[in-house]
């Protein structure tokens, strides 16, 4: 079994000496943490969830830079375009997509399986053989042969089982170092991008940078509370009192577990218990009303992410929702909302209702 410490230190040190000529290996990271989440349990990850991650994670960064007015370098090569960001560009192209979210609807449109298919061979060619150097490989294993290991050719790879075998305890290492290596691995992505783009101007904060690279465009946020603030009648989903224009837009499983935007994981919350709940889990109150509430309004937050062109994946929202809070260590702070005041408690005082929750 992998133990979950050294795993960590393991991954911060990859970082620090890797040869940092594309963003490849930051976003591999991020997409293979969020979807250990998502197939927990499970020992094989098809490298096609993987690769539609990282397109995710990569669509905000493929419009172009407010004050250069275009799309960031996140490659070393002549032309500064990695092969997955070209391919995402020319996508957005075709489709005359320019929002910061992936539209819900994206995934029907021609040409997308694709820009997956495209985005997987370059993941499997490139940066899923080289990640775990310097190291001796300590995530995965993988079936294809590779170029500095015999060659490596599509027809080969397209004969195997595309996938990669997590090694025993990896998933719930990944899992319960989510929140702490994630903000490390955006700010080595956000360095990175800085560094390839000298033009970028040097006014500008590395939160304000790593905000256009990760974060979301807040007109659209504000239309998104919108809809929410009607399903709970005007009121903070924590505290329930009415917020009306100082709402703020909370993930219910904080961004830092999973990078979960889909609408499922947002509420409407007073700026009190926003500030208070941060990146912290809500106990099981909250737990039993953000079920209750997407199941209650199921149809309706379908229709609201079909209008405001916002991302659902319901499936998904759950699968990352029952690994958060079940697979998450004893010690791990619990944030409750009683009365006036704010406890925090461990999850070990509540696990088993928790667990009774998410079935």
């Amino acid at each position: 079994m992998t133990d979950a410490l050294a795993l960590g230190e393991k991954l911060l040190a990859l970082l620090e000496e890797s040869a940092r000529t594309t963003t490849y290996k930051p976003a591999l990271l991020l997409a293979l943490i969020d979807r250990a989440q998502e197939y927990s349990g499970q020992e094989w990850i098809p490298v096609r969830a993987i690769a539609e991650r990282v397109v995710e994670l990569y669509w905000p960064q493929t419009l172009a830079y407010p004050t250069t007015g275009h799309v960031l370098k996140q490659s070393q090569t002549s032309s500064g375009r990695a092969a997955i960001v070209q391919a995402i560009v020319a996508f957005r192209d075709e489709h005359a997509q320019a929002a910061r979210a992936l539209p819900p609807a994206i995934r029907h449109e021609r040409g997308w399986e694709q820009l997956l298919a495209r985005v997987e061979e370059t993941l499997a060619e490139w940066p899923i053989p080289r990640l775990q150097r310097p190291y001796e490989p300590f995530l995965y294993s993988f079936e294809w042969g590779w170029a500095e290991a015999g060659g490596w050719s599509v027809r080969a790879y397209r004969n195997t089982g595309r996938a990669i075998r997590l090694y025993p305890g990896v998933g719930d290492a990944l899992t319960a170092l989510g929140p702490l290596v994630r903000p490390f691995i955006t700010r080595w992505w956000t360095d990175k991008a800085a560094a390839l783009n000298p033009d970028v101007e040097a006014a500008r904060s590395v939160l304000e940078f790593e905000d256009f690279l990760f974060g979301r465009d807040r007109v659209a946020l504000e239309r998104i509370a919108e809809g929410l603030l009607d399903l709970q009648r005007g009121t903070c989903f924590y505290c329930h009192t009415p917020i009306g224009r100082n709402r703020e837009i909370d993930h219910f499983i904080p961004w830092t577990y999973s990078g979960d935007d889909g609408i499922d994981n947002l509420v409407g919350a007073c700026h009190r218990c926003n500030n208070s709940k941060r990146a912290t889990l809500a106990g099981p109150e909250h737990l039993a009303e953000i079920i209750r509430r997407n199941q209650t309004w199921d149809q309706d937050l379908a229709a609201l992410s079909v209008e405001r062109r916002w991302p659902r994946d319901p499936g998904r929202t759950h699968r990352i929702t029952r690994a958060a809070y079940l697979r998450s260590p004893g010690e791990r702070p619990l944030w409750i909302r009683a009365g006036t005041g704010m406890i925090v408690d461990t999850f070990e005082q509540h696990r088993q209702e928790l667990a009774a929750l998410l079935g």
